[in-house]
């Protein structure tokens, strides 16, 4: 076999190093030409905009220690000891983390964050109608649509469908608040099932509106398994053990989450028909979470703690709703590294870093991004 000189050699590792770079995902922002990130959502992706609403209200107290003390050593508004699922997502793009809307002192340049925690997908009157109470300062999907525009407009103007063609939009998830406000007053699965159909067409139409805006490539997140959050379990405890499935979940909660999911990935089927210059891409947040559980070791967590918040106190789940995480006095567990659950309906900064290395890989090639 012939040898290779030195100057070869180096130029054969170059292009091994080259190629390497072209299918990782890292690489993505060249090779998507993804330049800006749009998210619109609730808790699970707000990164400072319900701290700043006016009349605001929240448990969950996001705008006070220990939140954020894992990655941003302050809190950030972020539902999270760290990041949340949009910044990792960001960063598979080589972009900053997005920033809130209402944080009007911030660079948006590669994006902005939209989300308010508690919002709903459907307005406030629709749940009026239905005897469903909703804070006063709800921020629906309908009113981030409109800021939505608004930045546009004073940003990109004439211009913004070559901006929307380079960018991503995440549409939520979105049905999670929706439905938590049915069940925290009382209505029963059937019923709430009969509302999904409302939620998953409001869902369509904020698609269909930022696709007329120009937006040519759409994620579109599942809910989360909701029988296996702390808050759930906690608040709706059954004594028949057939209740509970194998990893400890309540079976009904997860089936009327596998429902909305599965109504939503139809929904998602025909409107793709309906624009097939846009990809629109399902993100399975719901299995991704329950991976997570059913490997735990696989994934660093301990087996131990799977269902239980790292930050609050009191019972199997460290959970209790009147003296949650941000309260005075409540401490978090020593390694929330270890643990799925921040704060009984949030995750950890780790559980969203390997919820997004699960889903990024399948994300990016079905936006036809080279991986």
């Amino acid at each position: 076999m012939a040898s290779l000189s030195l100057t070869q050699c180096s130029l054969f590792l170059l292009l091994i190093t080259l190629s390497a770079s072209f299918f990782s995902p890292s690489s993505a922002q060249t090779k998507c030409n993804i330049r800006s990130v749009y998210q619109l959502g609730d808790s699970l992706a707000d990164a400072g905009n319900v701290i700043r609403t006016p009349g605001a209200s929240i448990i969950f107290r996001a705008d006070r220690s220990p939140y954020g003390e894992t990655f941003f050593r302050r809190p950030t508004g972020r539902f999270s000891n760290g990041r949340v699922i949009t910044d990792f997502i960001s960063q598979s793009f080589k972009l900053s983390f997005l920033n809130a809307y209402l944080d009007r002192g911030a660079s948006f340049t590669q994006g902005v964050n939209f989300a308010v925690a508690g919002a709903t997908a459907l307005d406030t009157s629709f749940w009026a109608a239905r005897n469903i109470r909703l804070p006063t300062w709800n921020t629906p999907l309908s009113n981030q649509l409109g800021w939505f525009k608004t930045h546009l407009q004073s940003t990109c103007g004439s211009r913004c469908a070559e901006t929307l063609r380079n960018s991503l939009v995440i549409m939520g998830e979105w049905g999670g608040n929706d439905y938590y406000n049915c069940f925290f007053q009382r209505k029963q699965i059937p019923e709430v099932r009969t509302y999904v159909p409302f939620v998953v067409a409001g869902i369509m139409r904020g698609i269909k509106d930022v696709i007329q805006q120009g937006a040519t490539r759409v994620l579109v997140p599942s809910i989360y398994p909701l029988g296996c959050l702390p808050l759930y379990l906690t608040s709706f405890p059954d004594n028949n053990t057939s209740a509970y499935d194998n990893l400890g979940c309540l079976r009904n909660f997860n089936d009327f989450a596998a429902y909305h999911n599965r109504y939503l990935n139809r929904a998602l089927a025909n409107l793709q028909n309906q624009f097939p210059n846009v990809s629109i891409v399902y993100g399975d947040f719901y299995g991704a979470i329950l991976t997570l559980i059913r490997n735990p070791s696989s994934y660093g967590f301990n087996q131990n703690t799977l269902l239980t918040a790292c930050c609050g106190t009191g019972g199997r789940y460290n959970f209790n709703f009147g003296t949650v995480c941000g309260a005075a006095g409540i401490n978090p567990c020593s390694n929330p590294a270890k643990y799925v659950h921040w704060d009984g309906i949030h995750l950890t900064d780790e559980a969203h870093r390997r919820i997004t290395d699960i889903l990024v890989k399948d994300m990016l090639s079905k936006f036809r991004c080279v991986v």
